[in-house]
């Protein structure tokens, strides 16, 4: 302090430091202190709350992120890393099947138009033909509307597999004409008319 006593001069000097320690020693918990203020050693209440705030968010802060980094520290990691892998491919194998549900219930829709107008003698025989067409996998032409190469197949069956399917002829005709037979006619004649022939027997 010896600035302030240069200042002051000793006696005036001696005076304020005698103030001073007699005011200490009667408020020990709030102590004087003389300091010169061009070194600095002065800091506004002002500046001090804001900084005294400011330290306390910081450890806050700090505080918090120890916690964040100590729960991520509890964690068992790859047991994360699993579950997360399981529920994507729970996902993908959903997404997967919907799609193909989705596919097939376009195929069968397409199928059934294509077989509309197609009449089969049974429905074994019906389930028969479509199991044949699904097996063969015909592309479908989206351009045209068409399974490509399914009308020659089912013609092809047609002809190879004619049980399967209903006659197109409604009415059959005889190609030749029937007479009935009278009371005067032979057996031969009757035979004959049913389209049978007698058996002679040589005695």
């Amino acid at each position: 302090m010896e600035f302030l006593k240069e200042i002051l001069g000793e006696e005036l000097y001696s005076q304020a430091k005698e103030k001073v320690d007699t005011y200490n020693k009667e408020h020990k918990d709030k102590p004087m202190k003389l300091v010169n203020l061009s070194e600095g050693n002065y800091v506004s209440k002002e500046k001090f709350d804001n900084k005294e705030t400011e330290i306390s968010t910081l450890k806050t802060q700090v505080e918090d992120a120890n916690k964040e980094i100590q729960s991520y520290k509890d964690m068992d990691i790859e047991s994360i890393k699993k579950s997360a892998t399981d529920w994507e491919d729970k996902y993908n194998k959903l997404v997967e099947s919907q799609e193909e549900a989705k596919k097939k219930s376009i195929r069968n829709e397409r199928t059934n138009a294509f077989f509309n107008d197609v009449k089969f003698a049974s429905e074994s025989a019906k389930a028969g033909v479509i199991a044949q067409f699904n097996e063969k996998d015909f592309k479908y032409d989206e351009q045209t509307g068409k399974f490509q190469g399914a009308n020659e197949w089912l013609e092809e069956l047609k002809k190879n597999d004619v049980g399967a399917f209903q006659s197109e002829v409604a009415n059959p005709k005889f190609t030749t004409e029937i007479s009935t037979p009278t009371n005067n006619s032979s057996m031969d004649e009757v035979m004959k008319v049913m389209g049978l022939k007698e058996e002679r027997k040589e005695k």
